[in-house]
């Protein structure tokens, strides 16, 4: 046997190893295309992006015209095309014939966007797959699901219902054990009923339940403040009132009634107790626990769970926040102000909570 035999079947193995790698080199050597990707920066974080980008959607087809459109005087569904459909039906309070056939199988159509010009309502127990645009109110019945929405009125849940991917409007009033799997936006409240479900939501105002007893909003912080480091040892507030930033080497525990004036960064749980009033952010490496009553100013950032007791308030009207945590439990009667930013979700529990202590 030849003696180059080997050398040579070594050599094609390993060209025939190297030949894939072989554009990617090539690319990497010489670079055919290093533009940044289209990404608007200051959509990034924008949690009312996907309904802003579906009204620029809807205003910019030529076929429509709001305005015009709610003058024509007849009953119809009119297909523009197989993919955009208008409803011109108008729907009493007593009307129990509901829409046309033709209306609810456009409304089952996948990848579709239909359109109501008037106060929409979609039967109980309907199942909705196009994207739903209302120019007015919007009504959906018990039990019924969809796979998203807008309106430029106010958006009613009823119980039981499920939205798939997003929900926005100017209002939205959430009915109990409704679950949103996507995420939730108003420009300006959110009501949640009692066993409703989210991922993450955002309002200037979000009311869970009867707020009527809910905490005042916490104080600004004064500026400059002094920092505190904790070490495990601290497990309880010494005072009542604390003023500066705080990082605890640990878990922590506010007594009931305590006001800190500054910010909490916990290594540990983080409790606080009932009434309890921090006029800055909290942070945890772990849980973070509020009793009822409280009133956090800042952000409230945890790495695990949250749970929120009755009566609570995050953030004010002026200043919205932020809170980000893998699971939340808020009770009722809670207000947030700002975003809510889950990993597996938000439930709103009844006002009875064993941690409202």
């Amino acid at each position: 046997m030849d003696s180059s035999y080997p050398a040579f079947l070594l050599i094609s193995v390993l060209l025939i190893m190297f030949l894939p790698f072989i554009p990617a080199l090539h690319e990497w050597l010489r670079p055919s295309d290093v533009a940044p990707l289209q990404v608007r920066r200051n959509e990034i974080n924008n949690l009312r992006y996907f309904a802003d980008s579906f009204r620029l959607t809807i205003a910019g087809m030529p076929a429509i015209n709001l305005q015009k459109l709610k003058n024509v005087q007849t009953e119809r569904t009119v297909s523009i095309s197989d993919k955009l459909h208008v409803v011109h039906q108008r729907l009493d309070g007593e009307t129990a014939t509901g829409y046309s056939r033709s209306t609810l199988q456009v409304l089952r159509k996948k990848n579709g966007i239909v359109i109501f010009v008037h106060d929409a309502s979609l039967p109980a127990d309907s199942h909705s797959q196009a994207d739903l645009f209302a120019a007015a109110d919007l009504r959906v019945g018990d039990g019924a699901s969809l796979r998203a929405c807008s309106a430029q009125g106010v958006i009613t849940l009823g119980a039981d219902t499920v939205v798939h991917r997003w929900i926005d409007a100017p209002s939205i009033h959430v009915g109990s054990n409704a679950s949103i799997d996507g995420r939730i936006t108003a420009l300006r409240e959110i009501r949640f009923s009692g066993g409703s479900r989210f991922v993450r939501a955002g309002a200037p105002t979000m009311r869970f339940g009867d707020s009527t007893a809910t905490a005042a909003a916490a104080p600004q912080a004064p500026s400059p403040r002094k920092r505190y480091l904790l070490d495990d040892g601290a497990q309880q507030s010494a005072a009542l009132n604390q003023d500066g930033d705080y990082v605890v080497r640990g878990p922590y525990r506010l007594r009931p009634g305590t006001s800190v004036f500054g910010n909490i960064k916990t290594y540990g749980d983080l409790h606080l107790g009932a009434r309890t009033c921090i006029a800055g952010s909290l942070v945890s490496n772990k849980d973070i626990v509020l009793a009822n009553g409280c009133s956090v100013l800042g952000p409230v950032i945890s790495q695990n769970d949250i749970v929120i007791g009755p009566d609570c308030r995050i953030g004010t009207p002026d200043a919205a926040t932020t809170m980000i945590c893998r699971k939340l439990s808020i009770a009722a009667g809670c207000v947030v102000h700002g975003v809510i930013t889950t990993q597996d979700g938000a439930l709103m529990t009844p006002r009875e909570t064993p941690y409202a202590s």
